[in-house]
């Protein structure tokens, strides 16, 4: 092991012991009472473009509920867009996805949600990347195909994967950008569901031979480390200057169950073409890129068109001269952008319409209603009492 020894590991070797039986440790979760405001704005955190899977929000979303909490009505919270949940090739904005974990870990009073996240990922979480994953020939293939086209899962992350003489490094990396602005309980949030599903998968390929040499860990001890560690089935060192996973060869190089080499490429073709598309996709969808921004920018009032320019990296004339080749303007953009938020949130019916009002930037309750009789012909209480809402 003298390779560890040079990479600054101790040769330190940790079985994956069996899960301890017991009652599993549970905050009672908070519930939020219908109309209570937002006690943190969805735009303290940074707009940044990166953005994950909605299979990714889906699973933290069935956490959430799972604990007795409206996630869809914390989702509103964050500006998301609850119609992108019906389409698993969808994409959310990761400033909002950690806004949502936030508003989770609060609303649950469970600082380790991201272990009861993980057991809501299925391979499907990850797209056709799952599947490839299951079909490749031993660890060291997954781990390194995972590396390749983790983007496709958020690219607000980084994954990457090195062989160190006889052992293997599987490490996972966050944008610095959010994570600095992030509550420090959802920055590991992710990090954790993370790490704890790779675990359970090695667990569920091998049995209960599996063996690492050492789990690494950025985060601090948790208050409830007992907790962490028998359902990681590992004690991590805390504290780390990264998060890594160190194999050892003879398990990365064992064979898995399902190896399949065609059905690996099948589904890795499918990532790269999903992937491509999306690239397109996000360098021509302009109007996408600023309804997203409006979700999260409206509580703090009507944004100006040069606050919008500025955040998507334009001048003002060119965002205008962009949106004009686009068939659009800014305030087309804006209205839509408006539209769509006001009716997510009468369909959930969480907040009063003089607070949808302040939710979409309106100065007064009297502009929301006239501008949502222009979009639909009724006013807001109208529309919400409907049938057809």
């Amino acid at each position: 092991m003298s390779s560890l020894r040079a990479a600054g590991l101790a040769p330190m070797r940790q079985r994956l012991d069996p899960i301890h039986q017991g009652r599993p440790f549970h905050r009672p979760a908070k519930r939020r009472q219908s109309g209570a405001m937002p006690s943190v704005e969805p735009s303290s955190l940074p707009a940044h473009r990166a953005t994950s899977l909605s299979t990714w929000v889906q699973a933290v979303k069935r956490a959430v509920e799972g604990k007795g909490v409206d996630a869809q009505a914390l989702m509103l919270e964050a500006g998301m867009d609850l119609s992108l949940l019906k389409d698993p090739l969808a994409r959310y904005p990761v400033h909002q996805t950690m806004v949502f974990w936030q508003r989770a870990i609060e609303a649950t009073g469970e600082p380790l949600l991201g272990l009861d996240v993980a057991r809501q990922i299925t391979p499907m979480t990850f797209h056709a990347l799952g599947y490839a994953g299951l079909a490749s020939q031993n660890l060291a293939d997954l781990f390194t195909r995972l590396s390749r086209y983790f983007r496709v899962v958020s690219d607000a992350g980084e994954l990457s994967f090195e062989r160190v003489g006889r052992a293997g490094c599987l490490r996972v990396s966050g944008d610095a950008r959010v994570l600095a602005e992030a509550d420090a309980q959802a920055a590991w949030g992710p990090v954790d569901a993370f790490m704890s599903v790779i675990l359970r998968a090695c667990g569920a390929l091998y049995g209960p031979d599996f063996q690492l040499l050492e789990l690494r860990l950025q985060r601090p001890r948790p208050q409830d480390h007992q907790r962490y560690e028998r359902v990681l089935r590992v004690v991590p060192i805390y504290g780390s200057q990264d998060n890594a996973l160190w194999l050892d060869e003879s398990v990365l190089m064992r064979p898995l169950a399902y190896a399949n080499e065609e059905l690996a490429r099948i589904n890795e073709e499918a990532v790269g073409r999903y992937l491509s598309q999306w690239r397109q996709g996000q360098a021509d969808d302009l109007p996408l890129r600023m309804r997203e921004w409006f979700g999260a920018r409206l509580p703090q009032g009507e944004p100006r068109q040069e606050d919008a320019a500025a955040h998507l990296g334009l001048s003002t004339r060119s965002l205008q001269r962009r949106l004009a080749e686009q068939g659009t303007s800014y305030r087309d953009v804006l209205q839509q952008a408006r539209h769509a938020l006001a009716l997510a949130h009468l369909r959930a019916g969480v907040y009063s319409v003089s607070e949808i009002a302040y939710l979409l930037g309106f100065a007064e309750l009297s502009a929301f209603t006239r501008a949502f009789r222009r979009w639909t012909g009724v006013t807001p209480s109208a529309w919400r009492d409907s049938p057809d809402a």
